[in-house]
């Protein structure tokens, strides 16, 4: 293949691995494994969340080619799809034009309509009311805004909305229909129905990944994700802060229940999530059952402590085995059952809470659960990084092992 063709079509395989969700990491080794199975000499790949920089180097030529990230989601059928792809060119390695027709096949892959997305909103916002205490009539408050969260965002997508006014306007409509129950006499306090729908928008999952990211080195990378999780949260407290200032009276508490009905709460939530993320057939329903065993993990080791710190930490262990079991299984990316397993596992009630203390002026305890909220994020991201490197580890050296093997004479 020519060069500047492959570097154009590894950067553009890296570009949407990173605008759909993918690690950092994978994002830098599928590109650097495809062009050595190319017969590039050296390659160097810098990913962060918003660039991606390719160098490649034929004999005394160097070609580069850098692409800026506008906007991302999270789609892991498609980082699945891609991953595919990239073994599949790195064992076959067809030609510029078929590898271009393969890639376009992933672009355009399947992905649920829009009236599916809203329900599965509607769906996570409901659970999740639930799953921080809430009566079903909480969660059935709850249903419309997660849809209305899911509309808003989209029309707005549609405009090219700036994300924090995004933001912003998710979190004043979740509030002035929470205030609205409230009005109805439907509702006593906001509280669950505000935790559950607003779980649509707490960047907690991207604050767990941050550490994580972190912790792998990846320092540019995790500082971005934080501070774009710091402007997230920002918008949703600046959105739900003016009409709950006016109703301090309606923000009443909430806890996660410590039954093991919220395990069923937790596998049905991360159902609708991994709807939302584009999660199919049987990886939807083994993330599912990944978020009931991360959450179950939880109850049966968090009351053993002082701090429920390491119960979280035991339960993100749990969670990242199983997803590297699966992974290894069915040959996918590990992120395709952690992401979405992790969901019941993420401060999104700390920072809840903390946008709270923050409306009603409770300085203290606002920086007391902010801290706390960032604990636990990066106990959740040390556990990630803990099982992944050892996995790596034990992988590297059984590979290590059978190359030596197979080096040795035979007698």
């Amino acid at each position: 293949m020519e060069n500047k063709k492959l570097l154009q079509l590894v950067s553009d395989i890296g570009f949407d691995m990173l605008s759909y969700g993918g690690e950092i990491y994978r994002v830098e080794e599928t590109v650097k494994r495809i062009c050595f199975a190319y017969g590039v000499d050296s390659v160097d790949v810098f990913a962060i969340p918003s660039t991606i920089i390719v160098s490649i180097a034929f004999g005394e030529e160097t070609f580069s080619w850098t692409r800026r990230l506008a906007s991302k989601g999270t789609d892991l059928d498609k980082v699945d799809r891609l991953n595919n792809l990239s073994r599949r060119l790195c064992v076959e390695k067809p030609d510029y034009d078929e590898a271009r027709r393969l890639l376009w096949e992933v672009q355009n892959g399947p992905g649920y309509p829009l009236w599916v997305l809203c329900c599965a909103h509607g769906v996570a916002a409901l659970i999740f009311a639930l799953f921080f205490g809430g009566n079903w009539k909480d969660g059935l408050w709850a249903f419309p805004i997660g849809v209305m969260i899911k509309l808003v965002s989209y029309g707005l997508g549609k405009l090219n909305a700036n994300s924090f006014f995004v933001t912003v306007i998710c979190g004043a409509m979740s509030a002035f229909m929470a205030a609205l129950g409230i009005q109805l006499h439907v509702l006593n306090q906001v509280s669950h129905v505000l935790m559950g729908a607003i779980m649509n928008l707490v960047p907690g999952l991207m604050l767990t990944n941050a550490m994580r990211d972190i912790m792998a080195e990846d320092f540019i990378a995790g500082l971005m994700r934080i501070s774009e999780a710091v402007l997230i949260g920002t918008g949703i407290a600046v959105g739900v802060m003016v009409p709950l200032s006016f109703f301090q009276s309606m923000l009443g508490t909430s806890g996660v229940c410590g039954d093991f009905l919220t395990c069923l709460y937790a596998a049905v939530g991360v159902l609708a999530f991994g709807v939302i993320f584009n999660l199919r057939e049987k990886k939807l329903l083994l993330s599912a059952l990944g978020g009931m065993v991360s959450w179950l993990a939880y109850l049966l080791t968090a009351h053993w402590f002082s701090t429920d710190i390491f119960g979280y930490f035991f339960a993100a262990v749990i969670m990242s085995v199983y997803a590297e079991v699966f992974a290894r299984i069915y040959k996918t990316p590990v992120t395709i059952y952690l992401v979405a397993g992790l969901i019941p596992l993420v401060p999104g009630s700390g920072i809840y809470h903390t946008m709270e203390y923050c409306v009603i002026g409770e300085n203290q305890l606002f920086w007391e659960t902010g801290l706390y909220t960032l604990e636990i994020a990066a106990v959740i991201g040390f556990a990630m990084i803990c099982v992944s490197s050892i996995v790596r580890i034990c992988f590297s050296g059984r590979s290590m092992l059978r190359q030596k093997r197979e080096r040795m004479p035979v007698k």
